[in-house]
């Protein structure tokens, strides 16, 4: 399975959002994403990053990287207030439907119940 997921929204600030679906280390899948992305967006552009299965629900969760070129990428912590609920519900509608991620994650027990049913 592939270490990051793509989502695209229409009517969102954030067209589109890369939720990671590994516990690795944002750091060494900043190129990858890269080269996904560029495809589309060239080679300036910036993205807001999901680190929920490595962080669960702290204020780091969300991340925005600002490409200027392969080599260049600065990176920024993003207030979970400021990120849209549509997102939030799509990346929490995917980890439902895809528990294994939850399971392989390095999220607790109780978030994983969270996440699945909505109690804890």
């Amino acid at each position: 399975m592939q270490e990051y997921e793509i989502f695209e929204f229409d009517d969102d600030v954030n067209e589109k959002m890369v939720l990671i679906t590994s516990t690795e280390d944002l750091y060494y899948l900043q190129n990858d994403i890269y080269d996904d992305i560029s495809k589309t967006n060239g080679e300036k552009f910036t993205i807001l990053v999901d680190l929920f299965l490595r962080n669960g629900f702290s204020f780091n969760r969300f991340v925005s990287l600002n490409y200027k070129g392969k080599d260049r990428c600065r990176s920024f912590i993003v207030n979970p207030r400021e990120v849209s609920e549509e997102i939030k519900l799509r990346v929490r509608s995917y980890l439902k439907t895809n528990t294994e991620l939850l399971n392989n994650s390095a999220l607790t027990r109780s978030a994983i119940n969270f996440v699945t049913t909505g109690k804890t």
